[in-house]
């Protein structure tokens, strides 16, 4: 298994400026690794694994375990990426897979079946993630189906005979086409850089798990409610963050100015250039393919260069983060969030904890994108209130 470091690499560079160190980046980051090895091998100990994927299907890893976010006790979620006709095989994949992580987890062996919600642990088809976008015809799951693609999944590959990856980038591909060439507004050779179709989408997923979190709190009796609670206050919100400052780099930092950048990540990407929203597809995907948190950090990196301001967003952002991963990390506390109750939630020790660390990430968030600070100059805060606001 390759190593961890780069994965938060630009997260230790602010947090070696803010004299930090910031530790559960990299235990996270090993144990998720650590997690999938354990699911290559399961499912690759199967027989005919070599064959287990069709040509037209990718095994997409989801939530915290594509965020490289995973600790003990966290779902393995996954989704079965279908590119391709239906057919009976896809369900017969997807059995598979479910059996042989409920095996593995029966097994003690560190990875835990997905949540009974739908979500995760099934069959998804390409078809709906592409052309169903808004009207009638897209309901929530689908909408955070493809949403998530976007912002928290990644391939993994079982065999060197298998097209997990060339899936996932055509279908990721083929959404972000749709955003970027079926936007009005969008002008890549213009002065209007922002994808606002994509944007809009981002927001209304955004409220969506909102409204959908006191869905859930009726429906489920109140179960997990903490759980869900913190997890609104930190990976969900992170998600919406990453994507706005997504959003926001086509504006200040166009990728047909970053042409080094890109033919590193891209080979071959000069010859896209023919099509003006190419480079901004391209570097869509390459968005699609980093950690949130590193993508977020990247662009603290790039585009605040006020040193106070740097250090304050930092420690705000990427402290908090770490220290919400370091209280997944103990168990009692994951227990105590898990069972809690909304009415015992405010005199507990564990919650309020999780309220003060959601508090500085809030804080950290609202000083990047709105500028607490009050410059007129601030050309984030000013995107913020021209594509966010009204």
């Amino acid at each position: 298994m390759a190593g961890t470091s780069y994965l938060f690499s630009t997260i230790a560079k602010l947090a070696h400026e803010c004299g930090e160190t910031w530790s559960s980046y990299e235990k996270t980051a090993v144990a998720t690794q650590n997690a999938e090895l354990t699911l290559v091998e399961a499912l690759n100990a199967e027989p005919d694994s070599d064959r287990l994927l069709n040509p037209d299907c990718s095994l997409v890893l989801c939530g915290s375990f594509a965020r490289y976010e995973m600790v003990s006790g966290s779902d393995c979620d996954w989704t079965l990426l279908i590119d391709g006709v239906v057919s009976n095989q896809h369900a017969k994949i997807a059995r598979v897979i479910n059996r042989t992580i409920e095996k593995a987890s029966k097994a003690g062996k560190g990875i835990r079946s997905p949540g009974t919600s739908g979500t995760f642990g099934n069959m998804c088809f390409s078809h709906d993630l592409v052309h169903r976008i808004g009207g009638g015809a897209d309901s929530n799951e689908n909408l955070t189906r493809r949403i998530l693609m976007l912002l928290e999944s990644r391939p993994v590959t079982l065999s060197a005979a298998d097209s997990s990856r060339d899936v996932w980038n055509a279908v990721v591909n083929s959404i972000l086409e749709r955003y970027f060439e079926e936007d009005a507004h969008f002008s890549p050779s213009g002065q209007r850089k922002v994808p606002r179709f994509l944007l809009n989408d981002l927001t209304r997923y955004w409220r969506t798990i909102g409204v959908d979190y006191a869905a859930k709190y009726l429906e489920q009796d109140g179960k997990k409610w903490a759980m869900r609670n913190a997890k609104l206050r930190f990976s969900r919100k992170l998600l919406f963050a990453a994507g706005m400052a997504f959003c926001f780099a086509c504006q200040l930092k166009p990728p047909a100015s970053r042409e080094q950048e890109m033919e590193s990540l891209f080979p071959g990407w000069e010859a896209a250039k023919e099509d003006a929203s190419a480079p901004f597809i391209a570097s869509a995907v390459a968005f699609a393919r980093t950690p949130p948190l590193e993508f977020l950090a990247a662009f603290v990196d790039t585009f605040v260069s006020d040193a106070d301001k740097r250090r304050a967003v930092s420690q705000k952002i990427f402290g908090a983060y770490n220290g919400w991963l370091a209280l997944l990390e103990d168990d009692e506390a994951r227990t105590t969030l898990e069972k809690l109750s909304h009415t015992d939630a405010a005199g507990d020790p564990t919650f309020r904890k999780v309220r003060d660390i959601g508090s500085a990430f809030a804080s950290g968030l609202k000083l990047l994108f709105f500028n607490r600070d009050h410059d007129p100059e601030d050309e984030i805060a000013n995107l913020s209130l021209e594509y966010v606001a009204f």
